[in-house]
């Protein structure tokens, strides 16, 4: 299994066409090709920017929203300021780094998301991703440009993954199995009269730290009988 096969960049609704064609430049050095893009379309300075990654604008994807273009991905890594206002809990920042070594190089697909240059991700984007990486830079001014910021995590995936030179495949839980696993969670909490206000931030919470946990598949299926039984005495 090579990079190019699990990992993903996508750019949500760009301004700037130097920055995409940057990014694909950055893309081809990595040695990944699926870029995927929210709204804007490359042009002429997109591609005078990409030089050899021109190949991956060609075959760049365009969405038509955020939802669409992470589809299908068992991780969604968020790279917005971690500053941005919500819940701190649920958007616990983590270096480039320690995601790789972790949690980035396991077999699933991984969807790496970079927000608007101007405002980032919006909250309802934010609360689907798993992971939040976070840059360290000066106080005064910690925000990279977009295009930097691409550069700069996949430096350190590429880093990593050829020391190594191995994807380890872990038994990890599928993106479609945590979001029955939060279901039935919501569904035990409904039977109980939880807050309902409250339930939101709860689940939106429980999300992220599975999504940390590195929980494995024959893990859900125990906790899910747990759940089950729970559910069944309660009814």
């Amino acid at each position: 299994m090579e990079l190019k096969d699990i990992i993903s960049v996508v750019l949500v609704e760009p301004k700037y066409q130097g920055n995409i064609g940057a990014v694909a430049r950055s893309m081809a050095n990595s040695g990944i090709t699926d870029l995927r893009i929210v709204k804007t379309m490359p042009e002429t300075e997109a591609y005078y920017r990409s030089m050899h990654g021109r190949h991956i604008l060609e075959k760049a994807k365009i969405f038509e929203n955020f939802e669409d273009a992470v589809n299908g991905f068992e991780i969604v890594v968020g790279t917005s300021d971690i500053s941005k206002s919500g819940e701190k809990f649920s958007r616990v920042p983590i270096s480039p780094e320690d995601f790789w070594n972790k949690y980035g190089l396991t077999g699933q697909r991984i969807a790496l998301v970079f927000g608007r240059e101007d405002n980032g991700l919006h909250n309802t984007e934010l609360k689907k991703c798993n992971f939040f990486i976070k840059l360290i830079g000066n106080p005064e001014y910690p925000v990279y440009n977009l295009s930097h910021a691409v550069a700069i995590i996949l430096y350190e995936m590429v880093k990593i993954y050829y020391s190594s030179n191995v994807i380890t495949k872990k038994d990890l839980i599928t993106n479609s199995n945590m979001e029955i696993l939060i279901k039935r969670i919501n569904q035990m909490l409904s039977m109980i009269d939880y807050n309902d206000s409250e339930k939101s931030t709860l689940l939106t919470m429980l999300n992220k730290i599975i999504g940390r946990s590195e929980l494995t598949e024959s893990e859900f299926y125990k906790i899910m009988g747990i759940l089950r039984q729970i559910i069944n005495r309660i009814s």
